[in-house]
C-alpha cells in the first residue's frame, strides 16, 4: 500500500489554515523587512560611523552567521515545544532589538544588534514553517509556503526603499524605531490569534524528544543533504543582490541614494513574487503525477537563475540590469517558495522544524559570506565578478539537484512517508 504520509490529517478548516498563512505572512514582512534595513543604509553608516567596505560586509554577514549558528537549537526547540508561543516571541524580541538598533551609538554597538537581531530571528523559520506544514498537507503545502514567502518580497522592498527614503529625507535611525514599533504591537494580535488555532496545527511532534543528534541524523537523509546545499547557493546568490545591488547601482550607475535603494529592493522582487507564484501552483499540480516535482522546479531555477544573476553584474545600462534583476527574482522565487516542501518531502512529519533548522545553519553560515565577500569584491575584483562567479555556482547546483532526483529522491520520499503514517497512528 502506497504510504499516505499526513495528507488525511489536513482535510477541514480550509478557512483557519489559510487564515495562519495571514498573519505568518505579516510577521514575516517585518522579518525581513528589519534584517534588509540596515543595507540599504551604508552609505550613510560610512559617514556616521566610518565603516569600510569590510566593515559594512561584515554587518550583513555578522547576522546571517549568528542567525545560522542558533538555528540548529531554534529547529530542536520547534519540535520539542509549542511552535505558537515561540512564533510571537521571536517577532517580540527582534522588534526590540530593532528599536535597539536606531539608538547605536557607535559601530560596535549596531554589530551587537545585528547579532542579537540573528539569534531572537533564527527561532521564528523553523516553528512558522513547522505551523504551515501541519496546517496544509501535500496537495497544497508548496501554494501556502509560496503565499506566505511572498511577505519576504515586501519586507525586503519595504526595508530597503523606506530606509532609503528617510536617510535621505531624515535621519537612519527612524526606520529601524518605525518597523520595530510595528513589530511590538503586532506581537499582541499574533500570539492571540496562535491560541486559538486547532491543537493539530501546533505540531504532532511538540513536546517530542529532538536533540542534536536526532537533528545530525536528517543528514544522513542523501536528497536532505542536496536540500541543504542547494539552498546555500540559492541563499549566498539571494544575499548578494539583497546586500550589495543598491550600492552596486550607486557606484555604477551614478543614481542618488533613494533611487539605487527603490532599483535594488522593488525589480527583484517582482519577479520573485511572480516566481513564487507559478513554482508554488507548478509544483502541487504536478506532484500528484511525480513527488520529485519540487525538486524539478528547482532544478529548471538553478539552470535559469544563473545566466540571470550574471547579466545582473553585466548589464551595460540600468534597464538591462532592471530586466536581468527581474528575471533573477522570477527564477529565485521557483526556490524560495519549494525549498521547505521539498525538504519536508524527504524528512518525517516529527523532524520539520529541526529540518528547517539544520538546512538554516548551512546556508545561512554559507550566504553570510555574500555581504562579506562583496565588501571585498567592491574594493578589488568588482561586485559585478563575483556575480559571474556566483552564475557558474548556480549551473554546477543544477547538475547535483539532477542526481538526488536520480539517484535518491524516490527511496528517501518513501521512507518518511512510511515513518510519518507510524507517526500519526
Amino acid at each position: 500500500m502506497t504510504p499516505t504520509g499526513d495528507g488525511e490529517r489536513h482535510r477541514g478548516q480550509p478557512d483557519q489554515k489559510w487564515v495562519l498563512i495571514a498573519f505568518l505572512w505579516f510577521a514575516y514582512v517585518l522579518n525581513h523587512a528589519d534584517r534588509q534595513v540596515v543595507y540599504t543604509l551604508f552609505p550613510a553608516l560610512q559617514r556616521e560611523f566610518g565603516f569600510s567596505n569590510t566593515v559594512l560586509g561584515l554587518t550583513g554577514a555578522l547576522f546571517l552567521w549568528v542567525y545560522g549558528l542558533c538555528s540548529p537549537l531554534a529547529g530542536i526547540a520547534g519540535d520539542r515545544w509549542p511552535q505558537t508561543k515561540l512564533v510571537a516571541w521571536s517577532l517580540g524580541l527582534w522588534s526590540a532589538f530593532t528599536v535597539l538598533s536606531g539608538f547605536a551609538v557607535n559601530g560596535t554597538m549596531l554589530l551587537t544588534c545585528r547579532a542579537l537581531l540573528g539569534i531572537s530571528e533564527s527561532f521564528f523559520m523553523p516553528a512558522a514553517f513547522g505551523l504551515m506544514a501541519n496546517a496544509h498537507g501535500p496537495s497544497t503545502r508548496s501554494r501556502a509556503v509560496a503565499i506566505f514567502t511572498t511577505s519576504q518580497i515586501v519586507g525586503v522592498a519595504v526595508g530597503g526603499s523606506l530606509s532609503g527614503f528617510i536617510a535621505e529625507r531624515h535621519n537612519w535611525r527612524v526606520s529601524f524605531w518605525i518597523l520595530g514599533g510595528c513589530g511590538l504591537l503586532f506581537a499582541i494580535p499574533l500570539y492571540r490569534f496562535l491560541c486559538s488555532v486547532p491543537p493539530h496545527f501546533r505540531g504532532a511532534g511538540a513536546g517530542n524528544a529532538a536533540t542534536l543528534k536526532s537533528l545530525a541524523s536528517l543528514f544522513r537523509i542523501p536528497s536532505f543533504r542536496i536540500v541543504a546545499i542547494y539552498i546555500s547557493v540559492a541563499t549566498f546568490g539571494l544575499y548578494l543582490v539583497y546586500s550589495w545591488l543598491p550600492a552596486f547601482l550607486f557606484d555604477k550607475f551614478g543614481i542618488g541614494l533613494a533611487r539605487a535603494a527603490f532599483e535594488a529592493s522593488f525589480y527583484p522582487q517582482v519577479g520573485t513574487a511572480a516566481g513564487l507564484l507559478v513554482g508554488g501552483w507548478a509544483a502541487d499540480r504536478f506532484y500528484a503525477r511525480a513527488h520529485s516535482a519540487r525538486f524539478w522546479i528547482v532544478l529548471i531555477a538553478f539552470l535559469a537563475g544563473g545566466p540571470c544573476i550574471y547579466l545582473v553584474g553585466a548589464g551595460s545600462t540600468l534597464q538591462a540590469t532592471r530586466l536581468a534583476a527581474i528575471a533573477f527574482g522570477f527564477f529565485a522565487g521557483f526556490i524560495s517558495g519549494n525549498q521547505a516542501p521539498s525538504a519536508f518531502d524527504v524528512v518525517p512529519a516529527s523532524q520539520r522544524a529541526s529540518a528547517v533548522g539544520a538546512y538554516n545553519v548551512t546556508g545561512a553560515s554559507i550566504s553570510g559570506l555574500a555581504p562579506f565577500l562583496g565588501g571585498m569584491a567592491r574594493s578589488t575584483i568588482g561586485i559585478g565578478k563575483l556575480m559571474a562567479y556566483t552564475s557558474l555556482l548556480y549551473l554546477v547546483t543544477a547538475g547535483i539537484v539532477l542526481y538526488a532526483i536520480l539517484c535518491h529522491f524516490e527511496r528517501d520520499h518513501r521512507t518518511a512517508a512510511e515513518r510519518s503514517d507510524r507517526e500519526l497512528q
